[in-house]
């Protein structure tokens, strides 16, 4: 007998994921499996499996799988919002996550939605090294999720202080992506008077609502506000 939640879910995976329908049974069954048995290890998925098919037969199906299906890039993005109901502009967070599987790098850059309760991983790129991203592969990320969505889909884009760069800020300025970055304290930028000065003293002599226009130095212009946050928590945003 087939498990109920893999019949629903693989009519739910029907319109956005172009499988053949027992690709897709046996992809239903590898997401079922992996959250009623809480392992992505493929012995373990194939005895989650009901029916009298033997385990062995539904291991053998689940590597063939792995060997024989490339799903698209961003397969999942048009479901995850449409699972999450989103119909208007929403908060989107940029970050990065290093680990290691024995000597071997695993670096992903995600973007994710963030929700009131939680982030939902959305789109990624799996980077073949160690360490930050660099510009071109944040843009190569930014692009590929305004294709399918569009910059009046982004209220919001979150980053910590590893996304700056003039060419990273110029390219969300020019497609009008709404975004607060967090910089360094210790950051020099021109201010309009032609005074070179660090944002922490910046925001030092700040009054009221504690914002100013400035520019990186021999960059071109950015414009630049700060909140009132501490010292070594400042945000850098349109």
């Amino acid at each position: 007998m087939t498990n109920p939640a893999i019949t629903v879910l693989t009519s739910r995976l029907s319109p956005y994921v172009p499988l053949s329908k027992t690709r897709l049974e046996t992809l239903s069954l590898l997401i079922v499996a992996m959250i009623s048995s809480r392992t992505v290890n493929l012995s373990h998925l194939a005895c989650e499996r009901a029916g009298p098919v033997q385990i062995a037969s539904t291991y053998r199906r689940l590597q063939r799988f792995f060997q024989l299906v490339s799903l698209p890039e961003d397969w999942s993005a048009r479901l995850v919002a449409r699972l999450l109901g989103l119909t208007c502009a929403r908060h989107l967070c940029l970050d990065r996550t290093n680990w290691k599987i024995g000597t071997r790098d695993v670096n992903i850059l995600m973007l994710a939605i963030a929700t009131r309760r939680f982030q939902v991983p959305w789109m990624w790129t799996v980077l073949d090294k160690a360490g930050n991203s660099n510009t071109d592969e944040r843009i190569a990320l930014m692009r590929r999720y305004l294709a399918l969505f569009g910059a009046g889909s982004i209220r919001l884009l979150l980053a910590d202080r590893e996304f700056i760069g003039l060419k990273w800020l110029n390219f969300l300025e020019a497609n009008r992506i709404p975004f607060a970055i967090r910089v360094k304290a210790g950051l020099i930028v021109n201010t309009q008077e032609g005074r070179s000065l660090s944002l922490r003293s910046l925001l030092a002599k700040c009054r009221g609502a504690r914002k100013f226009r400035a520019t990186l130095p021999s960059q071109g212009d950015v414009p630049a506000s700060a909140s009132s946050l501490p010292s070594d928590h400042r945000s850098y945003q349109r």
